[in-house]
């Protein structure tokens, strides 16, 4: 697979989910509005905010990063492991919201989505960094 396919994959993988945690997220919401369901808003936001708008940026700032500094995907391993570690942290973080007595997890989903957010940071430095050349 080429620089350009394999970037395109991930960017519709990151964008894909995202919108899966949108509907979900607006499906919770209204389900709690309306009093069919008892689900407090920290989880809902949780989803909307890291589920949603995080896939988001996260996926399509890998297409506009390396288009305007003219360079190529940094790493696709730890674009990967940022993925998984975001989409982990999340279920773990709103599953411990949602069920009585599973704070503790709480932390480990959030590191792991801390943990997503640096490795982020660091693939987009990569990616933007001007790169040596051997030019006089």
């Amino acid at each position: 697979m080429d620089n350009l396919a394999a970037t395109n994959l991930i960017v519709r993988i990151f964008v894909a989910t995202g919108f899966v945690y949108f509907v979900t997220a607006t499906v919770l919401l209204a389900l709690n509005l309306n009093g069919i369901i008892a689900v407090e808003n920290d989880p809902i936001f949780i989803l909307a905010l890291y589920g949603f708008v995080a896939q988001l940026i996260f996926g399509v700032s890998y297409i506009f990063v390396p288009g305007v500094s003219h360079t190529k995907f940094a790493s696709y391993k730890s674009a990967v492991v940022e993925y998984a570690l975001l989409n982990i942290g999340l279920i773990v973080l709103v599953s411990s919201m949602l069920l009585a007595g599973y704070r503790g997890l709480a932390v480990i989903g959030a590191a792991a989505l801390i943990l997503s957010v640096l490795i982020h940071a660091a693939n987009i430095w990569s990616i933007a960094l001007p790169k040596k050349t051997n030019h006089p």
